[in-house]
């Protein structure tokens, strides 16, 4: 008896709630178009752009030692031929772990 209760009130509310989204979201979108010209972007300093590269050059980094620290184990435990099996596969299965 609950659920059905709970089922009327939601189709009656959500009808209601998708229409006055929609009519937001229809007069937002008709108020930035209305604007005309797109915002003029401020221009950059030195500074700034100098501190934007950086922090690129820092998460490339960071990600670029990350994952030569993941595969770099596997390729050397694999790359060994002159290793008997048995070695690699403790040298994997510890990478892997």
């Amino acid at each position: 008896m609950q659920d059905q209760h709970f089922m009327q009130q939601w189709n009656a509310g959500h009808d209601s709630f998708s229409e006055g989204l929609g009519n937001g979201l229809t007069e937002k979108a008709k108020a930035r178009f209305r604007r005309g010209s797109p915002r003029q972007e401020r221009p950059e300093s030195p500074l700034a752009r100098r501190a934007r590269l950086t922090g690129i050059g820092v998460i490339g980094g960071i990600l670029t030692g990350a994952s030569l620290g993941m595969v770099a184990p596997l390729v050397l435990a694999i790359d060994c031929p002159q290793a008997p099996p048995e070695a690699a596969r403790s040298c994997t299965q510890a990478a892997l772990a």
